[in-house]
């Protein structure tokens, strides 16, 4: 195998909250690979000082009746939709369809747009955060799922990018604070590709609230992956965590056809440039280990 991988026991469980649902609304785009846009309540009225963030998403729905098992994807510091076409990014496009044909309804949650947002990545003031907005967000998406039909209420994954991985640590790490805490439990599973670590490594106390799913390129020079494998060496965070770290690839080494560049003028990396770009063998095999885990955990009784 040519990752270096930590692999550890995983622990499943879950539940969630009650909740007010906000009415889906028209057809998406066509040439967007979305079936509805939908919109539902953030879980961010606490810091909106009254009424909560309306959120916007992309909803793909797979073949059959259901209930399907279900994927929320949280985006980077980018936004969901590419500067140059406007359309949703070529990476969430290619993962949220090819879930969609393994037989998940997925839901593209846009964190940026409703907030007058679109992107973060060279920003230095973060006026939506992983941590504090953006895990409401992630918690909001859930609830909403769990007011389909057609979605199987305790089968839903959580999966993240950069900024969203670093949403999936902090929303599937709240223990007591989360849904988790609640009686229907909160997320199934989690994947997160190539977060940043350091705010997690730097509380003694979280752990994931499941099984969750890392994987780190060795050479990325954005979110340095260290802090990650220190995480992993936890006791109470191995147990429920595999770490995959590709010797090879860089930041975002999973996108589709995407030649290795170097970014400029980001704000939170020293210097201010990294590289990012594809690795086909660490796409290749995280495609495959992310086919796996959501199998295993939505499908195969978890």
């Amino acid at each position: 195998m040519m990752a270096s991988t930590l692999r550890l026991a995983v622990v499943a469980g879950m539940a969630m909250a009650a909740w007010t649902v906000v009415p889906s609304a028209a057809r998406a785009a066509s040439g967007v690979h979305a079936e509805e846009i939908v919109r539902f309540p953030s879980q961010d009225a606490d810091l909106t000082g009254g009424a909560p963030t309306t959120l916007t998403g992309r909803l793909l729905r797979p073949a059959g009746s259901g209930p399907h098992p279900s994927v929320v994807l949280l985006h980077g510091c980018g936004g969901l939709y590419a500067k140059s076409t406007g359309r949703v990014s070529p990476r969430h496009v290619w993962w949220a369809t090819t879930l969609q044909r393994q037989g998940y309804e997925v839901l593209m949650v846009d964190s940026f747009g409703p907030r007058g947002v679109s992107d973060l990545c060279t920003a230095k003031e973060r006026p939506v955060r992983a941590s504090v907005e953006r895990k409401r967000d992630a918690w909001a998406a859930l609830a909403y799922l769990r007011h389909r039909p057609e979605v199987d209420r305790g089968r839903i994954a959580v999966m993240g990018w950069s900024q969203g991985a670093g949403t999936v640590l902090a929303a599937f790490g709240a223990g007591e604070d989360g849904p988790a805490g609640s009686e229907e439990g909160g997320f199934r599973a989690a994947i997160a590709f190539y977060p940043g670590c350091k705010t997690p490594l730097g509380d003694e106390d979280w752990q994931p609230d499941g099984p969750l799913l890392m994987l780190v390129g060795e050479k990325d020079d954005w979110n340095p992956p260290q802090s990650c494998v220190e995480l992993s060496k936890r006791d109470v965070v191995k147990e429920r965590m595999e770490l995959v770290v590709y010797p090879n690839a860089y930041h975002g080494f999973d996108a589709p056809d995407a030649p290795v560049r170097k970014r400029k003028d980001l704000a939170t990396v020293p210097g201010g440039t990294a590289h990012v770009g594809t690795d086909e063998d660490a796409r290749n095999d995280a495609i495959a280990r992310v086919t796996n885990f959501l199998n295993e955990r939505l499908r195969a009784g978890g």
